[in-house]
């Protein structure tokens, strides 16, 4: 807590603590509370020890140089770190508007969803604002409107209360370089660019009470200082994910909702129905190995195989090719195993790329294939370049993978994706892994819209046989016809390129 003049209130709110602390101790749940000395002159910091004292709170006390929001709570927050490295770090208005027993809702919620940070929120349903007066509530609504849109902000209504729970990473990146100068402002930036940064943020209801004390009115510099503030976090956003947009696995990974999926041998694949959906879009897989075949030679090695789909075409389309198909994951691989019994040129291994290079008694191969896998892989250069291990010297590589970072929604995250690519990014990533000749081109024009709606806006949790089924029937048909009139769309939700090995 920062805390100015609060001698009046404080005593109450380390009361309500003492409430949550217990609360939170049956879930194993220790806290200790930081109260940050912004310069108060009435007895606040004696007041507060006392209390703490007696309530057999923790408490410890360090002085902010600054009292702007930002100062203190940088202050605060580096103190803390630098006494060992706490689960998550809370910030709560000592003057009496957060009710701190309802603490224990939000800490469940940011522990369960993974958050980077969780916000107490008036304007979520359940939550209230009791005693607030209808002009400044809707000053605070109109003030998150503004942040949504002047930032990208999304799905947060409260921007501007303070009661909050925090990863201590994404407090440490927020407050390093603030742009703005007022205190909501600040308090707007620390959402919004939390959120820019990759992290989950996430809101739970609760009830904002009238303070102790007097609450200070707005003026109307304080409007225009927000007005301004709100230029410059508009800047400070767009390079926060210009920067993301490089470095999307460090930005998908901040998240709670991503789940990563572990490339060892015997490991378990997180989206196996959604594989299995995917793995029966019989068209879409045809489409994809069409793009595919310029790269495909006499043995074709398919990396991350997953239930078979793309490695039986292949197979079954020329049955002097060998292919070979590798699938680490143990609850995937039968699937493939059961699948190959039936093409005489088909077999299967349940290794990784890593290893059948360490193991494969230098064996080559004239094509080595990624489809919808080099996004689930955090240094997709390194695998890449194990992949030359496994080529023969004028060897070919083909890549199939998501495009457009801006459709990044539900199911990337499901499904462990570490980005998806733009095609100059694809192209770099070639580019470093020692190929040339390199072709990218967009794929599927059709397909945005259908996955922006479902998985961005709608932020469905899963691909269900229906939407599968029903996209491969209709969409996949007139979104090839399309591209057969136009074969290098300016965009599409997938990419495909092929590359041949340098030298």
């Amino acid at each position: 807590m920062v805390t100015g003049n609060h001698a009046q209130s404080i005593p109450a709110v380390l009361g309500e603590l003492a409430v949550a602390a217990h609360e939170l101790a049956s879930d194993g749940i220790g806290i200790d509370v930081l109260l940050v000395d912004a310069g108060s002159t009435d007895g606040s910091i004696g007041i507060a020890r006392s209390s703490a004292a007696d309530l057999g709170l923790p408490l410890d006390v360090t002085v902010s140089v600054g009292t702007s929001a930002w100062i203190t709570q940088r202050d605060g927050f580096a103190y803390a770190l630098k006494q060992g490295t706490p689960d998550f770090l809370v910030t709560h208005d000592p003057a009496g508007h957060h009710d701190a027993r309802q603490l224990p809702d939000l800490v469940r919620s940011f522990r369960a969803k993974g958050s980077g940070l969780t916000i107490g929120s008036r304007w979520v349903r359940g939550g209230s604002a009791p005693g607030t007066s209808g002009a400044r509530a809707l000053l605070s609504r109109m003030a998150s409107f503004a942040v949504a849109r002047a930032t990208g902000l999304r799905r947060v209504r409260d921007v501007t209360t303070s009661f909050r729970v925090i990863r201590p990473d994404a407090a440490d990146l927020v407050t390093e370089r603030p742009a703005t100068v007022g205190d909501y402002g600040f308090y707007c930036e620390f959402v919004a660019a939390a959120q820019a940064y990759g992290f989950t943020v996430d809101e739970v209801p609760i009830s904002f009470r009238p303070r102790f004390a007097r609450v200070p009115r707005l003026s109307a510099s304080d409007l225009v200082e927000f007005s301004s503030d709100l230029r410059r976090l508009r800047r400070r956003v767009r390079s926060i994910r210009t920067d993301m947009s490089i470095d999307q696995a460090t930005w998908a990974a901040r998240s709670g909702l991503m789940r990563e999926q572990s490339p060892e041998t015997g490991s378990e694949f997180g989206a196996l129905d959604e594989l299995t959906e995917l793995s029966s879009a019989g068209r879409f897989t045809s489409w994809i190995v069409d793009g595919l075949e310029v790269a495909l030679g006499r043995r074709v090695l398919e990396v991350g195989a997953g239930l078979g789909s793309v490695a039986v075409e292949i197979a079954r389309r020329d049955l002097d090719r060998q292919v070979t198909a590798i699938e680490p994951a143990a609850n995937v691989f039968p699937t493939l195993a059961d699948r190959a019994v039936a093409h005489d040129n088909l077999r299967v291994l349940q290794v990784t790329s890593g290893e059948l290079a360490a193991v494969g008694a230098g064996e080559r191969f004239d094509s080595v294939v990624y489809v919808n896998v080099l996004e689930h892989i955090s240094d997709d250069v390194a695998e890449l370049r194990t992949a030359t291990d496994l080529l023969t010297t004028d060897g070919r590589i083909g890549v199939f993978v998501p495009a457009m970072p801006s459709l990044y929604g539900s199911l990337d995250y499901k499904s462990g994706h570490y980005r998806r690519y733009t095609a100059e990014q694809l192209q770099a990533v070639l580019e470093r892994a020692g190929y040339v000749d390199i072709d990218v081109r967009h794929l599927d024009v059709l397909g945005v819209v259908p996955y922006w709606l479902m998985y961005r806006v709608l932020n469905v949790a899963r691909l269900d046989r229906v939407s599968s089924a029903g996209y491969d029937r209709v969409i996949v048909p007139l979104s090839r016809g399309m591209q057969w009139l136009a074969p290098r769309p300016p965009f599409g939700k997938n990419l495909i390129a092929t590359a041949r090995r340098g030298s």
